[in-house]
């Protein structure tokens, strides 16, 4: 038996190449993406509307979220019962869900039933039930998910990283789904409007990848989603301001043995010119297991099981963000270490061999979310929400491999200032606080957890 003394080689990355698609309009303005995948066995269908959560009024956090999720839970036609019966006969799984930027409705057929699916799609999306019963159980389900995440102190510490982060004026610093206080203020009414509103066809996008018939596809398209002539007001802007300089935050939880650490400030949004070179300065940081926070944290000192750090681009900037959970006892040196490595990153460039390895991940990965149908129609996403060039997939790769260390360095040096950087943690303020203050990461603010 031979016994391998060495990690093997990577090999040169397969040619990829994203599938070909096509855009065309209906009548109404609604956009169809089509992307035949003839070795598919499934389609994938997804309706894509301008209805995220940037699209509501702070007094109506969590709206969007609620809209999307009580969509799949009938129609003015189908009652809860009847549309699950209704999905099952298709043998469609349908479902529906929101974010920051867009809402989404989907579902995966065989591809005979991609038109009766799309059918039940329309229907879904242009006559909801919003049942007052339905609007009840997912508002209060919604509201204890709210309690049981401020119990996680991993949830809790991305809450109120964004909470002390962003400027009050900013839909950013609360969740996407809403705070306890606005969800428990949400009525049907509401749905109703949000959904009146920003459920229009004219900035939607249908999304149809796999094996299917095009002109069927197109014909079913028009026929369910063509007449239909609501307008959309469009996105609202969002001003992403920061809120205040170097400072830490100390979310006090008595008796923890732990402390979840979260560093960071206002990132970019997704236009930015500087995308690539910050992804991949991102995950030189924390995007992959040998990243430097990953290495120095858990491997060499063993304070973590894993520290990550990212860009979150959002239409307007999205936070950038590192963190880790550590026991209670090295948390101090901990943050040490991750602002040391924040210092690092500015101040040098990488290595080459060390940013080989990082790109060679990203590049070898790439393909791996285009597998299935759904991966496929996923990504066609992007494209449709931000505008993003059609040949965005098939240059993934060439602007990954463009971005050398020189590109690494100056977008660190520019994106990352130790001078706005938020440090957050939860934590035993009894056992933290005297620690901070003598370690001077700047002026420390203690805050309860609730």
């Amino acid at each position: 038996m031979t016994i391998a003394t060495e990690r093997p080689t990577p090999t040169a990355p397969r040619p990829y190449h994203f599938p070909a698609f096509e855009r065309q309009q209906l009548s109404n303005g609604l956009t169809v993406w089509l992307v035949p995948l003839e070795d598919s066995g499934v389609s994938n269908v997804h309706l894509l509307f301008d209805a995220g959560a940037a699209a509501e009024t702070e007094a109506h956090g969590g709206v969007a979220a609620l809209t999307a999720q009580l969509l799949v839970t009938g129609t003015r036609r189908l009652d809860a019962s009847a549309f699950a019966e209704a999905t099952e006969r298709l043998g469609i799984e349908v479902s529906s869900e929101s974010s920051w930027d867009s809402a989404r409705a989907a579902f995966q057929a065989l591809p005979q039933y991609v038109g009766e699916g799309l059918a039940l799609l329309a229907e879904m999306v242009r006559q909801p039930r919003f049942d007052d019963g339905e609007f009840e159980r997912l508002k209060a389900e919604r509201l204890a998910d709210i309690l049981q995440s401020r119990a996680d102190p991993g949830r809790l510490a991305d809450e109120m990283f964004l909470r002390h982060l962003y400027a009050d004026s900013v839909p950013y610093r609360r969740p996407a789904a809403g705070t306890p206080e606005t969800v428990s203020e949400l009525r049907r009414d509401d749905v109703i409007a949000f959904h009146g509103t920003q459920y229009a066809p004219s900035a939607a996008h249908l999304i149809v990848a796999g094996r299917f018939d095009r002109d069927e596809v197109l014909r079913d398209a028009e026929q369910h989603l063509g007449n239909w002539s609501a307008a959309s007001p469009g996105h609202r802007d969002v001003t992403p301001e920061q809120a205040g300089g170097r400072r830490v935050v100390l979310v006090d939880r008595p008796g923890s043995v732990q402390s979840e650490l979260r560093v960071g400030q206002v990132g970019i949004d997704r236009y930015d010119r500087r995308y690539f070179s910050a992804l991949v300065m991102g995950a030189l940081l924390g995007g992959v297991f040998n990243s430097r926070l990953n290495h120095r944290l858990r491997e060499e000192l063993g304070y973590t099981y894993g520290a990550h750090a990212a860009f979150d681009a959002r239409r307007a900037a999205g936070p950038f963000l590192a963190r880790a959970a550590v026991q209670t006892e090295v948390t101090v040196p901990a943050i040490a270490e991750l602002l040391g490595q924040l210092d690092r990153v500015r101040s040098e460039a990488p290595a080459d061999d060390e940013l080989r390895e990082v790109k060679d991940f990203l590049i070898g990965v790439f393909p791996l979310r285009f597998e299935t149908t759904g991966g496929v129609a996923a990504a066609i996403e992007p494209l449709a929400i931000y505008g993003l060039d059609d040949d965005y997939w098939q240059t993934y790769r060439q602007n990954v491999e463009s971005v050398g260390p020189a590109d690494t360095h100056r977008v660190a040096t520019e994106l990352i200032d130790p001078n706005r950087l938020l440090v957050l943690l939860t934590g035993d303020a009894q056992k933290l606080r005297d620690s901070l203050d003598e370690a001077s990461f700047g002026p420390v603010e203690v805050v309860a957890a609730d």
